[in-house]
């Protein structure tokens, strides 16, 4: 796959990583990351994971050329997350 391919993917799985989290919230997980979790103390959830995930991928575009190649590893990761999402959502039902 190519860069911006990549970059794609790397975007839709952060969308899906975000709506998930919010799901799992509401079926009463919590957040994992404890950077993302102080954030959702001062802010509503949707705003905290909007202002997040934006700077993700903003910081990934702006950065394309050089993070190409950390792409699928990075994208892997995400994607995990959303596994893991997936499951704790599972569970709560």
């Amino acid at each position: 796959m190519t860069a911006h391919a990549w970059f794609a993917a790397f975007v839709v799985v952060n969308i899906l990583d975000a709506a998930l989290t919010l799901w799992a919230l509401h079926c009463g997980g919590t957040e994992a990351n404890p950077l993302i979790r102080a954030l959702m103390r001062r802010l509503p959830a949707a705003a905290a994971l909007v202002l997040v995930k934006g700077a993700y991928i903003v910081a990934v575009a702006v950065w394309l050329a050089d993070v190409a190649p950390w792409l699928p590893l990075l994208t892997g990761v995400f994607a995990a997350i959303c596994a893991w999402n997936a499951v704790q959502i599972l569970r709560a039902r």
